[in-house]
């Protein structure tokens, strides 16, 4: 399993910049107004080839939740770093105490409704885009006033 720390950080930048450039190519303003979720099904395509790339795992949730912790960091930066991951075959669970796209000491202009479907999309859009045959669930979230975020990986029923 290749962790971030593994991957140097021109790298890194290297990656984040690839993912952004993508969006910002694939943001054609019909099919984000007829699919609202069309840009994350983008990042999603991203997130695999950066998968692919790296030959990261993604067979069972136990390594989904360590390539989604990962990518999320490199996409992101380190305040996605998961101190807290508990993975097994069939189910994980992630745990964050702070948020890159949620800082409500800082936030005065994102309704944090807004910032929690867009997460949540995220995360669904990487985990689909990872293996098809899971799902993830955000059971709690910082934006929805929980002092962190929790979100379960599962296999679909």
């Amino acid at each position: 399993m290749v962790r971030v720390k593994d991957i140097p950080m021109p790298t890194r930048w290297a990656i984040a910049t690839q993912a952004l450039t993508h969006l910002v190519m694939a943001a054609d303003p019909e099919k984000c107004t007829d699919n609202q979720a069309y840009l994350m099904e983008e990042l999603g395509e991203e997130i695999r080839g950066i998968a692919d790339r790296y030959q990261m795992p993604r067979d069972d949730a136990g390594a989904l939740v360590q390539t989604l912790g990962a990518i999320s960091v490199i996409l992101f930066g380190p305040t996605f770093e998961t101190p807290f991951i508990e993975g097994f075959h069939e189910e994980s669970v992630i745990r964050l105490s702070e948020c890159a796209m949620f800082r409500p000491e800082q936030e005065k202009k994102r309704d944090p409704s807004h910032v929690n479907r867009v997460c949540t999309t995220y995360v669904k859009s990487a985990i689909s885009a990872l293996n098809p045959e899971y799902t993830i669930r955000v059971s709690r979230a910082r934006c929805r006033g929980d002092s962190f975020c929790e979100m379960i990986i599962e296999k679909k029923r």
